[in-house]
């Protein structure tokens, strides 16, 4: 799946626990822990509400020296990756 800068991304009801800047989620269906990093867990806060990977990417620009190109495509991957492990859905 290739998400567009318009695709938004919700989060599902996961558990998740932040340790120092990085965030630990339990899918509790699967039996798994995942682990992100800063960045992921902006990610993650950002998206409690349903957001555009543009609006994510927006966001994350102002608070990192990142261009947009590598934004979008570091942001897509990693909703990508939350949507495959069941965390986050997108419309």
């Amino acid at each position: 799946m290739a998400l567009q800068p318009d695709d938004v991304i919700i989060r599902k009801n996961a558990y998740a626990s932040r340790v120092k800047d990085d965030l630990v989620f339990f899918d509790e269906a699967a039996g798994q822990y995942f682990a992100t990093g800063t960045v992921g867990a902006d990610i993650w806060d950002l998206i409690e509400e349903p957001r555009s990977l543009r609006a994510i990417c927006a966001a994350l620009m102002a608070r990192y020296e990142v261009d947009e190109a590598t934004c979008q495509a570091e942001a897509a991957r990693f909703a990508e990756d939350l949507i495959a492990a069941g965390l986050a859905e997108h419309q």
